[in-house]
């Protein structure tokens, strides 16, 4: 079979972002998706944190900040197209200092981000804290109020971008790919567990599976699985802000009383499995934070598994291969990421040279230099 245009691998956000942008543009686009696959995308807390994520300049700054600006345009495109809500929601960010010892920390990163726009964050003590949100815990010692670092559902942009891709003509092909051939540093096919397809154009968008699959083309990728679980509780104890502590945990609010709370970090690995433990660092990191959830109900829990590069980089262009292409390493700022992601991919495939050097501090080749 020949997959004519451009093939994607990857149903996560990344792969579907791109896709979907292509396709705007009437290009040919099939997609290579492994419907089991523990993916990031779906797994998300959907924080827009193009602020809370960075502590010091970094090229991936400004990307973020354009992306988090361009969320609600998407959300707009995807609503007209396919009638599906995403919910963007405008609930801003609390970053906290759970103790005095953490509040040099966030003092640090607020510096930083008042030097690039002091308008966009406040700095509040422990009092200032509880009075936006009262069910706090006392002890909380200062926070950050990021006003513009919003949130989406992180599985509803996952199923509207499935749709608005299907509307727009895509070609899914759900079978998971495993390998590569090659022929003087052109790929030419790629081996699913079924079928060999002849392609044109190959993005590989596979997250922290990106790893094994580029070893048949003898590519190292400096990048790991970090597996991080999730929790999902109803509480009658209403919560405004993300709330978000300086070692990583936080509490998302979301329709209809519901609160996200993750995540737990295991570096190499990518298996599927919640665990007790897991479950109840979660629960018990969560009550830390906001005590009235000790009466809230568990509704779910699940698992994901985001990719992390060596630098902290996500790779986003070439690769050694002529048309070859890829998009990965956004550890868990995909789906923040996604939305410039996609415009920025598709112009760069599409031969734009503005967004091929916007791409060029993400190359797969600075590992190499």
């Amino acid at each position: 079979m020949h997959c004519k245009g451009f093939s994607i691998i990857g149903g996560g956000v990344m792969g579907l972002s791109i896709a979907y942008q292509l396709l705007k543009q009437q290009q040919q686009v099939t997609i290579f998706h492994t419907p089991k696959s523990t993916t990031a995308s779906l797994a998300a807390g959907g924080m827009l944190g193009a602020q809370n994520e960075f502590h010091a300049p970094s090229p991936l700054y400004p990307i973020a900040l354009e992306s988090r600006a361009l969320h609600p345009v998407i959300a707009q495109e995807l609503y007209d197209l396919t009638q599906l809500q995403i919910d963007w929601l405008p609930t801003s960010l609390i970053k906290v200092a759970t103790s005095q010892q953490a509040v040099p920390q966030l003092k640090n990163q607020f510096h930083f981000l008042a030097s690039q726009d002091a308008t966009s964050i406040d700095w509040l003590d422990g009092q200032q804290t509880r009075q936006l949100e009262p069910f706090l815990h006392d002890e909380i010692a200062a926070s950050v109020h990021i006003h513009q670092d919003y949130q989406v559902n992180a599985r509803k942009l996952m199923t509207a971008l499935w749709q608005a891709v299907k509307q727009l003509g895509a070609t899914i092909i759900e079978d998971e790919v495993l390998a590569f051939e090659h022929h003087q540093k052109k790929i030419t096919h790629v081996h699913t567990t079924t079928t060999r397809y002849a392609i044109e154009h190959v993005v590989v968008a596979t997250g922290a599976f990106t790893t094994a699959l580029l070893s048949s083309l003898a590519l190292r990728c400096p990048m790991h699985a970090v597996k991080g679980e999730c929790v999902m509780v109803k509480s009658d104890k209403p919560l405004k802000h993300t709330i978000f502590t300086t070692d990583g945990y936080y509490l998302v609010p979301k329709c209809h009383q519901q609160i996200l709370i993750g995540a737990t970090s295991y570096p190499f690995q990518q298996d599927d499995i919640v665990t007790v433990s897991g479950v109840q660092r979660l629960l018990s990191k969560a009550m830390a934070i906001m005590p009235a959830l000790k009466d809230a109900h568990i509704l779910d829990s699940w698992c994901g598994v985001r990719p992390q590069t060596m630098d902290g980089l996500p790779i986003m262009g070439a690769s050694p291969y002529i048309n070859l292409s890829l998009c990965t390493g956004h550890y868990r700022n995909g789906i923040l990421l996604s939305a410039i992601t996609g415009q920025l991919f598709s112009q760069y495939l599409l031969g734009d040279k503005t967004a091929k050097q916007r791409l060029e501090p993400f190359q797969f080749a600075r590992f190499s230099s």
